[in-house]
């Protein structure tokens, strides 16, 4: 029996960040850090991980997470941009390529209309959204 392919599949979405936009640092949510991004992010802004996980993170399920609440920007966000842009977590790095916002075509446009690189820029590979999903499990 062939499995069906799922609409990024058959038409590769297109999309590009645009660099002075943000919006999705100021969408309410969670953001989970793991050991190397806790390790990472807190070299860039002089912390100890510790310090950095006292200041930022909370255990939630035993998983290390971000909350960035309704009215609020993630906490990394400056007028520059993302404080911790090169060494952000997976999670940030592939939006909106996340299972959520891929499940339909219509899905895909929705978000679009919160983020404007959605539909603009390349192509982005079915390879490369594969392996964002690999790469951001639960």
């Amino acid at each position: 029996m062939k499995v069906a392919k799922k609409w990024w599949e058959k038409e590769s979405p297109r999309f590009e960040c645009q660099s002075d936009c943000f919006k999705c640092c100021t969408k309410p949510g969670i953001v989970y850090f793991d050991k190397t991004s806790i390790d990472n992010a807190s070299k860039v802004i002089n912390l100890s991980p510790r310090r950095f996980k006292n200041e930022f993170l909370k255990r939630d399920d035993g998983q290390w997470i971000h909350e960035v609440k309704i009215g609020n920007s993630c906490a990394f966000l400056t007028p520059d941009g993302c404080s911790i842009h090169f060494v952000k977590p997976i999670q940030c790095r592939s939006y909106p390529f996340w299972h959520e916002n891929m499940t339909s075509k219509s899905i895909w446009k929705l978000e679009g209309s919160f983020c404007p690189g959605i539909d603009s820029g390349p192509h982005i590979a079915v390879a490369t959204i594969r392996n964002f999903f690999k790469k951001f499990k639960l």
